[in-house]
Formats: structure tokens, C-alpha cells, sequence
């Protein structure tokens, strides 16, 4: 049996009752973080396109609700708009070793099909295990330098699988018809780094078409359309056309020994999450040393090589960003404003913050370099090391693990502090503390539509 089945027949025997309880409270903790994160990315241009076209194009009036608006679509149309719109502000969860975001395509695919299916809420827990143990598997076997090195983002890609496994699960697929679904799903996976290029929108559609494919993939299947049984390991399958690199055997490594969303981090900034190391050590330096932005000459900044094609180059687009994604994908500018305003939030990714210019008046101080030190170790740890140079004196550091990963985690506190921080803007307290409640009980609710009623536009919501 090859590794594309063996996957198989682990996630297939997925369920609630012998999931271990730290992985099936994790489902629930990164439900409502993508929904916080979903809620305020509604307020973002693309996520009005999004919404538009399910409001001009979509079937009308469907069982599957459009997080933060009144609409309801089908299942392939709602997942479309919520992987997009939850990817817009760059806050949605992330993995290390993989380096994808697994709940932009897991959650809309697991909320969508159980919306459209009526399936049990216990149902939904198993399938969002299932989903970050694909996703992230894959992505472990790409290698992810190679893959972005190829030019493909993994998020979108390893999404597309995953979705198809989710929507299988919720579906109640038999294991011959799952193994379908996932052989279609290897030939809708695509997702081009070519946005980098030009600031352009099209990172947020991969995730939102990653989960419209999986479901498309898995209601082909349930028809009896067929798909390649190996179509990660096959001689043109995924791993031979997507990566220079790969390591099949991370496919099935230690099954059923860890569970892959219980190695799964949020992220507290609204940027790349290769900056996060960096902007976490910048703020603590300049809080522990009252390091003011006016005495800074330099600032050193270290990072893994792979982050370099992603974050750091070319020099000229990253010191001088034109619009909001250029800005969500530069390490100089995310040091920038960590120097000026001790954050790296919502605030200071928008037009207006962008168009003001504040960052120029110390980002060409700022230098930023691939070591292959810290390479050696990515993507194991996301190491970062900072060094600001001042007129008293040079305040050096050096991270590990940013804020967020699992081996310096967010406690439940924490999230729902964020949750709340995310989504005070869009809605009033009850519906925040009701949605908490809901999510954290997910597994005694009659259905998932006592949440998704919370996370549509209403009187308590407003976006």
C-alpha cells in the first residue's frame, strides 16, 4: 500500500470518541480563532468582492451561510468566499514545518458541508482533526523551500486535499469513494506565488478555491467519478510535479502517534509569519531597553534563507511597499513599524497607515539577511535574531519560536482575548461571548447552525 493510501486510511478511521481530548479541544480553539479572524477580514476590499460575487453569481438562498453578511449560498460558493475572506488580513493560523495555513481551507470546507449536510457537530471535530493531519502532512513532504522555490503557495495546494478529505468526512463518504474525492482534488491543487510580484489579491483566493475544489472534488466523487489512488506518490503525481525536494515518508510519519493540529500556531500579527520573530523581538527590545525610534542607526535582522524569496527581496519592493500586500510581505517594513509603534496589528496594514509613509522615516536603517545557522534548523523552529544598534549601545536577541507556535502557544485566555480584540468592531459583546460559548461546547450542540446564526450579519454582527 502506498503512503497516499495509507494517509487515507488513517484520516478515514478518524472519530470523536477515540480522539485524544487535547486534539479535539484544538479544533474548537482554531474554529474561533478562524472565525474572529473571518469576522473582521470582511472588512477588507477583496472580501467585498468575495461577497459580491456570491451575492451576483451563487446560487441563492442555499443552506450555507457567508460569514459576516446576510448571505447564503451553496456549499462550493460559501467555502469559496470564507477561505478567501479569511485569509485577507494575514491573521489566520499557521504551520511551522509545513509553513501553510491549514483553517482557511479546513474550517469553510468543514462549515460549509456540515451546514449543507445537517451533520453532527461531533461530526465537524473529527473532520477538522482529519483535515490539519492532510494538509499538514502533505506540506510536511513537499518541503516547503522547494515548493514556494517552484513558485507554488502550499496553503492553497495542500488545502486542496484536505477539503476534499473534510467534505468527505462530513459527507459520510465510504472509503473507496474518500480515496476518489482525493485522487480529483490532486488535479485541482494550484496556487502561484506570482502575486509577490505585484501586490496583487490572489493569495486570498487560494484557500477560498482550495475548499470550493475539495467540495467539488468530493460531490464528483459521491457520483462515482473516479480519481488516481496514488496521487501523491504516483509518477506524475503530487509530489514529483510540485517539489524538487520531497519527502514521501513524511506523508505517514508517526500516524497516530501526535496529531499534526495539535502542532498548529496562531498568528498575534497581521503579516507574514515569517516576520513574526523579528517584530516579537524588536517589541521586547525596545520595551525592555526604552529604545526610542530617533536613536536608532541600525537595525541587523536574521532570518532561515527561505524566507529571504518570500519577505526580503527584492530590496526595492520591500523598503518601498505600494499597497497593502506588499506591505503584509516585507520583513523591513514589519520591523519598521515594530521600531515606531511597538504593535504590528490591523492598524498598520491598511491604505490609509501605508499612504501616510510614517515606516520611511526609518526603514532604509533597517537590514535584513538569510543565515543558513538558522536555516539549518528551519522548518523545524522559525528562528529569528535581531540586533539594534543605538547611540548607547548595540540590544541584541534572539528567538526560538515566535509568539503563537505551539511551544510558546496562545492559552485559551489569550485567544479569546484576541477573539475579542479581533471582532469588537464588527460585533456587540453578547453575540462575542455567545459565539465563545457555542464553540468551546461545539460537541453538545444539535448543529452547527447555532454558531454560523451568530457569525451572519445581524443585529449582533455588523460588517
Amino acid at each position: 500500500m502506498g503512503i497516499t493510501q495509507k494517509l487515507l486510511d488513517h484520516v478515514h478511521a478518524i472519530r470523536y470518541d477515540s480522539l485524544p481530548e487535547e486534539a479535539r479541544d484544538r479544533a474548537k480553539y482554531f474554529l474561533l480563532d478562524f472565525l474572529g479572524v473571518t469576522l473582521r477580514a470582511c472588512e477588507a476590499g477583496s472580501s467585498r468582492v468575495f461577497h459580491n460575487f456570491v451575492k451576483k453569481r451563487a446560487p441563492k438562498g442555499g443552506p450555507c451561510t457567508v460569514v459576516g453578511t446576510p448571505l447564503r449560498t451553496d456549499a462550493p460558493s460559501a467555502a469559496l468566499a470564507n477561505g478567501g475572506v479569511g485569509h485577507a488580513i494575514e491573521m489566520d493560523d499557521v504551520t511551522t514545518r509545513s509553513s501553510l495555513h491549514p483553517a482557511v481551507s479546513v474550517m469553510p470546507a468543514a462549515l460549509a458541508a456540515a451546514e449543507a449536510h445537517n451533520s453532527d457537530p461531533k461530526r465537524v471535530i473529527e473532520a477538522i482533526v482529519a483535515g490539519y493531519e492532510v494538509t499538514n502532512r502533505v506540506g510536511n513532504a513537499l518541503n516547503p523551500t522547494s515548493h514556494y522555490e517552484r513558485g507554488f503557495h502550499p496553503t492553497g495546494t495542500c488545502g486542496t486535499f484536505a477539503a476534499s478529505l473534510v467534505a468527505s468526512k462530513m459527507l459520510g463518504l465510504s472509503r473507496e469513494a474518500t480515496s476518489n474525492a482525493f485522487g480529483i482534488a490532486g488535479s485541482q491543487a494550484s496556487s502561484s506565488m506570482q502575486f509577490l510580484e505585484t501586490g496583487s489579491w490572489t493569495k486570498r483566493l487560494h484557500p477560498g478555491w482550495a475548499a470550493h475544489g475539495g467540495i467539488i472534488a468530493t460531490y464528483l466523487a459521491q457520483e462515482g467519478f473516479t480519481g488516481p489512488e496514488d496521487i501523491l506518490e504516483g509518477k506524475y503525481g503530487f509530489l514529483h510535479a510540485f517539489s524538487d525536494d520531497a519527502h514521501p515518508e513524511f506523508v505517514t510519519e508517526r500516524l497516530g502517534e501526535y496529531w499534526e493540529i495539535c502542532e498548529s500556531a496562531i498568528k498575534p500579527y497581521a503579516t507574514c509569519r515569517y516576520n513574526h520573530g523579528p517584530v516579537d523581538l524588536v517589541i521586547r527590545l525596545c520595551r525592555e531597553n526604552d529604545i526610542q525610534p530617533e536613536e536608532v542607526s541600525r537595525v541587523e535582522v536574521r532570518v532561515p534563507e527561505t524566507a529571504v524569496m518570500v519577505v526580503v527581496e527584492p530590496n526595492d519592493i520591500k523598503v518601498n511597499p505600494q499597497n497593502v500586500v506588499d506591505a503584509q510581505f516585507s520583513l523591513q517594513y514589519a520591523v519598521a513599524v515594530a521600531l515606531l509603534r511597538r504593535k504590528a496589528g490591523l492598524d498598520e496594514y491598511t491604505d490609509d497607515f501605508l499612504s501616510s509613509r510614517v515606516y520611511s522615516s526609518i526603514i532604509d536603517r533597517i537590514q535584513c539577511y538569510g543565515d543558513p545557522e538558522l536555516e539549518k534548523k528551519f522548518p523545524g523552529e522559525w528562528q529569528s535574531h535581531v540586533k539594534i544598534v543605538t547611540r548607547r549601545g548595540s540590544f541584541e536577541g534572539h528567538q526560538d519560536n515566535p509568539k503563537g507556535d505551539p511551544r510558546n502557544p496562545l492559552s485559551w485566555e489569550e485567544l479569546i482575548e484576541r477573539f475579542d480584540d479581533l471582532t469588537g468592531p464588527v460585533a456587540d459583546e453578547e453575540t462575542r461571548r455567545r459565539i465563545v460559548e457555542r464553540v468551546r461546547s461545539l460537541e453538545s450542540l444539535k448543529s452547527i447552525e447555532e454558531v454560523m446564526s451568530l457569525a451572519a450579519a445581524g443585529e449582533g454582527v455588523r460588517t
